[in-house]
């Protein structure tokens, strides 16, 4: 008989990692400028194993933005290659302790982007907005 694996004991932490076409630094620094935190830029295309034409070997190969005890990991993908945006397929959801908060984030994060539900009380008694920031990611607030 196996014994049974346990996922629970082995998992630590589920990370969203994000794709964006050429602009990633310009994207972290702007989640930095709403979420807190600190942007650490842990390599670029100009490794020579990454064959990079010489514009793009500035840009984001593995980046990072830690805020509280939270992290987005992101990247720039391979020039001439797009990434999927606003799939529909996953949203970041945030949680925050006070409307105030999440009013506050919900706004930052929804300029220059498309708000799908507006962040007020909503009708089962919390308080929820989402919207598509300006980097084409989903976003949820919730307080």
């Amino acid at each position: 008989m196996q014994k049974q694996f346990f996922m629970k004991d082995k998992i630590t932490n589920i990370i969203p990692y994000l794709n964006f076409e050429g602009n990633c630094e310009e994207a972290l620094n702007f989640y930095q400028s709403v979420l807190g935190g600190k942007v650490e830029i842990q390599s670029r295309y100009d490794n020579p194993a990454m064959s990079a034409p010489e514009n793009y070997k500035n840009k984001v190969l593995h980046g990072r933005l830690y805020f509280s005890d939270l992290a987005i990991y992101a990247s720039d993908i391979f020039p001439q290659t797009k990434a999927a945006k606003s799939s529909g397929d996953v949203q970041l959801s945030l949680d925050v302790t006070d409307p105030e908060t999440g009013k506050k984030i919900f706004d930052q994060l929804a300029a220059g982007g498309k708000i799908g539900i507006a962040f007020e009380k909503q009708f089962w008694g919390q308080w929820h907005g989402n919207l598509i920031d300006k980097y084409g990611i989903r976003w949820m607030v919730n307080c």
